[in-house]
């Protein structure tokens, strides 16, 4: 990939997705982890939607990495203590190419994000807005209210999840320093500045995408089988 800091966002229907490819094809595509996890849902609908999800990221990545979806690996790092055993997966092919990408779902949709930059990292986060949620439990919201507290939210994981730290009580700090449309932030954790923005999604809903750089144009699109 070229490093032009685009990041491509796709917008997955997870109705649409779970349509798309018979149950067994999606399964077949699943690594170990991902089966084991696979199994612990109870409910058929969570299950549905864990499948269906996956089998469009792979499939992204594949496309992204030039491999078929069951080739896509996960490497896992922890941006806080180093370790490889834990943290933030990272997709990369047989030929040790990686890839930076993200991956949230919400209710009904989910959304995936992957950059031109391997060194770059992205984060994305999709949340359902809904009217009884109590805020005074979430860290990284002061004052918000329906469609904003989500909003704030949304941006707060997708850092955390960009700088691979994980949310912690000590939510991202704004610096003050804005960027067009991106907004600068540290990250408890995390020594280096983060940049996040508000990205089109469906009705009822509020999305994020966060990146190490403050140059990056942003698509987003449709999934489409």
């Amino acid at each position: 990939m070229s490093c032009s800091g685009l990041i491509r966002v796709w917008t997955v229907s997870i109705a649409a997705a779970a349509s798309a490819v018979p149950h067994e094809e999606a399964y077949g595509v699943l690594d170990p982890a991902e089966r084991e996890r696979f199994a612990r849902f109870r409910r058929g609908g969570d299950r549905m939607r864990y499948l269906a999800v996956h089998h469009v990221y792979r499939t992204v990545l594949g496309q992204a990495l030039g491999v078929a979806p069951a080739d896509v690996g996960f490497r896992r790092f922890c941006a806080r203590c180093g370790d490889d055993g834990h943290g933030k997966p990272v997709p990369f092919a047989p030929d040790g190419t990686t890839l930076s990408a993200s991956l949230s779902h919400s209710a009904a949709y989910a959304l995936i994000a992957v950059g031109d930059s391997a060194e770059v990292p992205v984060g994305v986060d999709i949340e359902r807005v809904r009217a009884d949620m109590d805020w005074s439990r979430i860290p990284c919201v002061q004052g918000g209210r329906n469609t904003h507290g989500f909003e704030q939210w949304t941006r707060a994981e997708a850092l955390v999840k960009a700088a691979g730290t994980g949310l912690s009580r000590t939510p991202p700090r704004y610096t003050g320093h804005v960027f067009g449309t991106w907004r600068a932030a540290r990250v408890p954790g995390s020594g280096h500045e983060w940049f996040v923005r508000s990205v089109r999604s469906p009705d009822g809903y509020a999305a994020s995408v966060a990146s190490g750089r403050a140059d990056g144009t942003v698509t987003v699109v449709p999934w489409r089988p």
